[in-house]
């Protein structure tokens, strides 16, 4: 609708909503997204994309840049009541940049003219908005002025990760296709938990956009979610009496759960370490009474001790198998594949976390990973044990772990 968005521009009849951006982990609301939509003079809004569509169409662009921008900055002033060091999230069309009408110099000179610094400002620039000459330098001048730069609706694609390690922002913001409903989708959850560790390796903080609800919430802060936004904090709404206590009280709810769930975790983690470890103690006081030739009919015994328990072997202080591997006996039923198959004796288990970790301690617990033996998830204990004759051997036990 070019004629519709030239209206619109020569009006400047648009309207400015901020939402808030906040951080859980220090209970506290650390910004807000000005978010400008086009209106009609009555009562019908429409939604930046829209706006920014037409305005693309018709190659004015840089006007409605433009007329976002100061109306954001304006909107901005008139917030209240705004806590001391909120920093207002400013979003810029790349795709100026292609005209020559986007400079940093620019940016600095709106903002001190609305009586900002640059420091009270975070840029946001999206990953939809493609390829433009002159991003990054662009973006280094910001940066130089003491803009924060922000890299928005990272998805996950290889095109925006090569950006990413490119651009090498402040702030990385996950799209929120990646973050509704993650809750109920390991995909996305290890999607998420992986771009928040290529965000911390540039040294950027993340974002987690699109929050609505206390699930997806409390899980974007397990996966590594520094800061977050979304319905679940605050809709957009206008600048006159801002609702900031209730979005204060969002994150402090958000704060108590995550603090719990924590606990909870931690505590059970100890419950279910402590019942492994207990049961390593009797297996081992078992097994130094023994010979070497003895080994396999005692493992049997113990396998199934503990349904979480999955497999048994013992190796040798050079780590070199002396038993077959002993599993579970529902895990053997459910084997699928030739692929994970236990080891037998004779195998090799030098390189392996579990027999490095033993070089400084007698007992060793390894982080979670995908077992050779079974194919499932699991966590390694390994202790190390004199048999009745005195020759050193190590016990290893797989442990199913979620």
């Amino acid at each position: 609708m070019p004629s519709a968005i030239q209206d619109l521009i020569s009006a400047e009849a648009v309207t400015t909503h901020f939402q808030p951006v906040v951080s859980v982990k220090k209970r506290s609301i650390i910004g807000v997204e000005a978010l400008t939509r086009g209106n009609d003079g009555a009562y019908k809004l429409y939604a930046p994309e829209q706006i920014f569509s037409w305005a693309e169409e018709a190659k004015l662009l840089e006007e409605l840049d433009q007329l976002c921008k100061k109306a954001a900055l304006q909107a901005y002033a008139k917030l209240s009541p705004r806590p001391t060091g909120l920093l207002l999230f400013l979003n810029l069309h790349a795709g100026r940049l292609s005209t020559g009408q986007l400079s940093a110099m620019s940016v600095r000179r709106g903002v001190e003219e609305a009586g900002l610094k640059p420091q009270d400002v975070v840029l946001e620039l999206s990953d939809r908005d493609g390829e433009a000459p002159g991003l990054r330098s662009f973006m280094e001048t910001c940066q130089s002025l003491g803009f924060t730069l922000a890299y928005d609706d990272l998805d996950g694609s290889s095109r925006g990760l090569k950006r990413l390690q490119a651009l090498r922002p402040d702030l990385v913001k996950i799209d929120d296709s990646l973050v509704r409903g993650l809750s109920a989708d390991m995909v996305k959850q290890e999607q998420f938990r992986a771009l928040s560790a290529i965000a911390r390796r540039l040294g950027a903080l993340t974002v987690a956009e699109g929050v609505e609800n206390e699930e997806d919430a409390a899980l974007c802060l397990e996966l590594g979610a520094d800061l977050m936004q979304g319905f679940h904090y605050g809709r957009p709404v206008g600048p006159g009496n801002y609702p900031f206590s209730g979005v204060q009280s969002a994150v402090d709810r958000s704060a108590g759960r995550f603090k719990a769930n924590l606990a909870g975790r931690a505590h059970a983690r100890k419950r279910e370490d402590l019942k492994h470890l207990q049961l390593m103690d009797k297996m081992q006081a078992a097994l130094e009474s023994l010979t070497p030739d003895e080994f396999d009919a005692a493992l049997l015994g113990f396998v199934n001790a503990v349904a979480s328990v999955e497999c048994l072997w013992i190796m040798n202080k050079a780590a070199q198998q002396v038993t077959r591997t002993v599993v579970w006996k529902h895990q053997r039923e459910a084997q699928r594949s030739l692929l994970f198959a236990p080891a037998e004796a004779g195998a090799d288990h030098s390189l392996k976390d579990y027999t490095l970790g033993l070089e400084d301690e007698p007992r060793y617990m390894s982080e979670p990973y995908v077992s050779l033996a079974t194919g499932t998830l699991c966590r390694t204990v390994s202790s190390r044990f004199s048999a009745r004759d005195g020759q050193e051997f190590i016990l290893c036990m797989d442990i199913k772990t979620q």
